[in-house]
């Protein structure tokens, strides 16, 4: 069903448009990078309710990855956007299944060619009630020409365009782009790596505190405070600002299944690359270490590795880093645990049905893993998982979507047995709520009623909430400490704190870690939550990507090249420093992102060394600079380097 010619466009920014044929527009962004608009309002609802599938062929021939953005909005004012990745030169259809309007899934499956899929906004929206739908593009930093074709809602799958080119060569850099320090041959490739390997030998020592400033040791990383900072404290008692970089490993993997037709000749058949090849995905970054070092690859990739780490004064390998790696270094890391407990029925996206029995004793499994590390004097904490999707919504209300879901959740149970104890008498709850209940049975049904607003926003549901999320912490935090009672726990990893609520038992946390993708570290919340809390803050993540080399996405924040990305990790890194509450930093990541997207579709330009294992060297100058800074700042002898950096669009997802 095309319907695009009987609808109107609202542009902004003075975007030009000129209608191609019934079913195609071709527009041009204003000079000044604005966003496009159009506007499908006018589509019947009762299409949405017919079909399965929106459907849209996408083209552009931009330098970096175009957003396109569908965003269907309910006259109440609750909206679902999605975010579609597309790279530049290839005719792309990009395709929604209506269903994940529930909002059950932040990123979605990738469809061929299309990089990262990702929701956001409200927990969901219904097809019955939509009022309003978008086709939107965000700012670009520069003026830009695309075309939309075919819009289209269908009842089945449709097929994906398709165009056979090598996108990238067979080192795994991009073809439509030329850059400074571009490899141009595997024998340069080689003799590259070769030189940086020989050039290692001369050893790094770590970069810890050199002073004569001593804490009080039990002879594992604990946390402490003078008076003016928090401080993380080394196992021989000397006060300790950790310095991280997650990912350290060889491996960068580039997802092929529905990319194949992108792809250079691959090494199929070839031994000696079977360690770069997985089920659905081949590593450029394992390939080219195949190259340059033959079988010994990764112990000369580890050896190399570590000593750039000691060169640019990193203390501490973060999370998600190669296990074989972390043991051939001396330098402290942080563990990340793997497979949070979880239950069968989920109150919405990873949330569990955190009053279901089963959820202690998957707690007490999760907890076992801590076993391998009890001991190890090098571990600086744990982190109990990273960015749950549940808390990427805005206005978080649990309790409502669990009061609509249609099964009898353990939640469900509780909050109604909480209900009946508070309120006693069914008439005392009605007249609190204005409604019209026979029996606080009637609330296991989802369909026989509707709330009012008040009552979803009230007290009882935000009361509720709280309750879910103390014990979404407190059993698995209190398994935890059971098995390893030596290191710090470490949090969650929040992504950003989207609701107070989400602060609900995290003082039983040693330390409150957050993701903080922005110029600086917001000294105002972290102070906030450390005071709240009494226990420090770590930032688990940070990036910074550049637009003057290969990848054609430069992450959340981005700049127009490696020294200004250089300028911003340094401001970033040395305000951090001058944070009291705040005793580390860790960014993401080592390597680069694969040009054609890692298994979500991710290509960002944010790696310390590209897919060749070269470092970037004028982001890596004002990199180590910062962290030779880190201790004055921390000690107020030296001012935190204050000149705001210049950051472009955003070409994140």
């Amino acid at each position: 069903m095309q319907f695009l010619k009987e609808h109107v466009i609202n542009l902004s920014n003075k975007t030009v448009v000129d209608y191609m044929d019934d079913v195609s527009l071709s527009i041009a962004t204003s000079c000044n990078g604005g966003g496009f608009q159009l506007d499908l309002t006018a589509i019947s609802k009762h299409a949405f309710l017919q079909n399965e599938y929106f459907v849209a062929d996408v083209f552009h021939e931009s330098e970096d990855v175009l957003v396109i953005i569908c965003r269907f909005e309910e006259r109440s004012g609750r909206f679902v956007q999605i975010h579609f990745g597309i790279l530049p030169h290839v005719l792309t259809t990009i395709c929604l299944p209506l269903s994940a309007l529930n909002g059950e899934k932040l990123f979605l499956e990738r469809y061929p060619n299309v990089m990262q899929t990702v929701l956001r906004g409200d927990p969901v929206v219904d097809l019955e009630y939509i009022d309003s739908v978008y086709i939107e593009t965000p700012s670009s930093r520069f003026s830009r020409k695309f075309m939309i074709s075919n819009i289209e809602l269908l009842t089945n799958e449709p097929e994906c365009q398709v165009k056979e080119m090598k996108y990238i060569d067979e080192m795994g850099q991009n073809n439509f782009r030329e850059w400074l320090g571009r490899i141009g041959s595997t024998l340069q490739l080689k003799a590259r790596l070769i030189q940086a390997y020989e050039e290692a030998k001369v050893r790094q020592r770590p970069f810890f505190f050199d002073g004569e400033r001593k804490f009080a040791s039990n002879g594992f990383f604990r946390t402490d405070y003078d008076g003016t900072n928090w401080w993380l404290i080394s196992p021989e008692g000397d006060p300790f600002f950790s310095i991280g970089v997650n990912c350290v490993r060889p491996n960068s993997p580039m997802k092929i299944k529905g990319m194949e037709n992108l792809l250079p000749s691959l090494p199929i058949g070839d031994n000696r690359f079977t360690e770069a090849f997985d089920e659905e995905a081949f590593d450029f970054h394992i390939a080219n270490l195949i190259r340059a070092f033959g079988e010994d690859w990764n112990n000369k990739w580890m050896f190399l590795t570590n000593e750039r780490l000691k060169q640019w004064k990193f203390n501490t390998i973060g999370n998600w880093s190669d296990d074989h790696f972390i043991s051939f270094s001396e330098l402290p890391y942080v563990f990340q645990m793997r497979d949070f407990p979880e239950t069968s029925l989920k109150i919405y996206r990873d949330f569990p049905d955190v009053f279901d029995p089963a959820y202690q004793d998957n707690a007490r499994k999760f907890a076992r893993q801590l076993e391998e590390i009890r001991d190890d004097r090098r571990v600086v904490g744990y982190f109990m998982r990273n960015e749950p999707h549940w808390a990427f919504i805005n206005k978080l209300n649990l309790v409502e979507l669990m009061i609509n879901q249609r099964e009898t959740s353990f939640c469900k149970r509780a909050f109604v047995d909480y209900l009946a104890k508070r309120y006693v008498e069914i008439g005392r709850l009605n007249e609190a709520w204005q409604t019209n209940l026979t029996s606080f049975e009637d609330l296991f049904s989802s369909e026989s009623f509707k709330l009012p607003k008040s009552v979803i926003e009230g007290e009882d549901f935000v009361f509720f909430q709280k309750v879910m999320i103390r014990r979404y912490i407190e059993i698995p935090l209190t398994c935890c400490k059971e098995v390893d009672p030596n290191h710090l726990n470490m949090g969650i990893r929040y992504a950003w704190i989207s609701s107070e609520s989400l602060l609900e038992g995290c003082e039983l946390f040693d330390v409150f870690s957050i993701n903080c993708y922005q110029d600086k570290p917001n000294k105002g919340q972290i102070t906030s939550i450390s005071k709240k809390l009494k226990i420090p803050v770590i930032i688990g993540e940070f990036h910074f990507g550049g637009a003057d080399v290969g990848l054609p996405a430069y992450g959340i924040k981005a700049t127009e090249n490696q020294l200004e990305r250089g300028k911003a990790y340094r401001y970033y890194v040395e305000q951090a420093a001058s944070v009291p509450g705040l005793i580390g930093v860790h960014y993401f990541q080592y390597n680069d992102q694969p040009v054609l997207g890692r298994f979500d579709g991710e290509n960002y330009q944010i790696g310390l060394v590209d897919v060749a294992q070269q470092p970037y060297e004028d982001f890596m100058k004002e990199l180590t600079i910062s962290h030779e800074n880190v201790y004055e700042v921390r000690a107020r002898s030296k001012k935190p380097y204050s000149v705001v950096p210049r950051f472009i669009a955003k070409t994140g997802f």
